[in-house]
This record gives C-alpha cells, structure tokens and sequence, in this order.
C-alpha cells in the first residue's frame, strides 16, 4: 500500500517534469538554442547549492553546528543523522580530543573531521580517494571556515605503495562501499563496482617516513568498508608511537581475516579494546593505550 501511494504522489512531477522536457525541446528547435541543457544545468545548479545545518550537543551541554551541502538525498540522510548514526563516534571525540592531530580515514563528505575541527584545537588530516566524495568534502571543508586546519590527502591508505584499481560501488556524493587494491568489501565477499579506475596508495609509516606528513596522530578513525587491517598493516610505526593513543575501526567480525589482524595489529601495538558497539552487520570499536 505505501509502494502504491508512493507511486501515485511521484506520478505528478514526472508528468511536470515530461512536460519541460517537450517544452524545452520544443523551444529549442524554434529558437536554434539547447533549453533543454539549459534547463537541466539550472535544475542541477539549484541542487548543488543546496545545504543545511546539522547540529550536535556534546557532553558539557554545547551546541555544535556544521553547515553541510546536500545536493542529494545521501548527503542529506548524512547530514540529518549526523548526531545519531554513530553517537560513539562522537563520544569518543569530546572525550580523547584536544591538541593532537585526528586522522579521519575514510572521510566521505567530512562530517567527523568537521566536528573535531569545531570542538578542539588539534589539527585534522582527512583521507577520501573518491573524486565523487571529495568534492563535497571540499565544499564543506570551505563552507565552515576550515580551510586552514583540515588537510586532504586525496588518496588512499593501504598496506602498500603503488596504482591499484579503485572500485566504487556508486557515483552518487556520499556513497560508500568502495574498495581499493581488492575486490571485496566489508563482509570480504566479492563487490560489485560501477566505476572502476586505478589510482594511487601508499601506506600510513611511507607518508610518515618520507615527512608527507609532520608528526603523529594523536587519535585514528578508520572506516573504508573493507581494507581496515590492511591499512592498520601498513602503520605499525605510527600506532606504536607514544603520542598515538586510540584508534576507532569499524570491524566485521563474520570476515575474519579482517577482524582476526585487527585485533592481532592493535594488540601487538599497546592498544586494548575498550568498547565495542554493534551494528547490523558491523561493530564499532575504540582501542586505547
């Protein structure tokens, strides 16, 4: 019945929008003109300009609102769920932030690294390989004065250096469910990818030997929905420095290669597991020295 009644108020502005269709290409060979792009290209202009404020109260009582462009339903349902998709995530940030660096692993639009950017005086280095992600991770970075605090690296994180194929599930901004350098996702099972081009990675120790970076995370949030032992793999230096205190991953502990090298990488680095959050088919976990 809901499908139904769906279908019935959606029939109304794909009769509108049918009709500005022929009008448009009606006027477009009167004229010598394209209205028809004309009119999309206004259409789209309209939805990328698009943005509201997402607002969180912390701990202490405080307010903290992100200006967040939503040029589509997905950067929206971020937006409107930013305080309660993931409350841990954002626990876990009033309580350990401060004047360390947050790396944001998996940034998607930037919501986290906004966040900690807003509440402390520490710096934010956000990693998105995705061209689609990363243009409203621009956007939002600028939008909220940030510029100058938040730092992009536009590239992905791995266990290795080198082009690998980066597989992306959606070209929709927001979206999730990418994979570099494999062919699987976050249960470890095959994904099925609608864009595909190589790029380049490297691991987290090679951007810090090689001083791409300055200094040593204070706090690590990683979530890439797949490769999150691989990544870890590939900074044990960096987790085994003193300033490097705790490290948010998300785990799918029924692909158990991935949650079995989890476990052995932080462990084997001085970290204890000290909350574990489930969700559907993942769990959210907070390790610390």
């Amino acid at each position: 019945m809901r499908q139904l009644l769906r279908s019935i108020l959606m029939l109304v502005p794909t009769v509108l929008l049918g009709t500005l269709r022929l009008y448009s290409l009606a006027l477009s060979k009167l004229t010598g003109r394209d209205f028809a792009m004309m009119v999309r290209e206004r259409i789209m202009d309209e939805a990328v300009a698009q943005k509201q404020t997402a607002s969180h109260v912390n701990g202490s009582g405080s307010s903290v609102d992100l200006i967040i462009h939503t040029p589509n339903s997905m950067c929206k349902m971020r937006a409107d769920t930013f305080s309660t998709k993931e409350p841990e995530i954002l626990r876990w940030i009033d309580s350990r932030g401060g004047a360390g660096t947050f790396w944001d692993i998996g940034a998607n639009v930037g919501l986290y690294s906004l966040y900690y950017a807003k509440t402390h005086p520490g710096r934010v280095v956000c990693f998105e390989p995705s061209v689609f992600n990363l243009r409203q991770l621009a956007k939002n970075i600028s939008v909220n004065g940030l510029s100058q605090k938040i730092d992009v690296v536009p590239f992905a994180l791995s266990d290795r250096q080198g082009f690998q194929s980066f597989r992306l599930s959606s070209e929709t901004e927001g979206g999730a469910l990418n994979a570099f350098g494999v062919d699987y996702g976050f249960d470890g099972k095959k994904i099925a990818s609608l864009v595909e081009y190589r790029t380049f990675g490297m691991s987290a120790d090679q951007l810090v030997s090689l001083s791409l970076i300055e200094g040593i995370p204070s706090m690590i949030k990683i979530d890439v929905d797949g490769i999150e032992h691989l990544i870890l793999s590939g900074m044990t230096t960096v987790l085994a420095h003193p300033d490097c205190q705790s490290v948010y991953v998300e785990v799918n502990e029924g692909f158990s290669e991935q949650a079995d090298q989890v476990n052995d990488v932080l462990g084997r680095s001085g970290f204890r597991l000290v909350e574990r959050t489930r969700e559907e088919f993942t769990s959210n976990q907070i390790w610390v020295k």
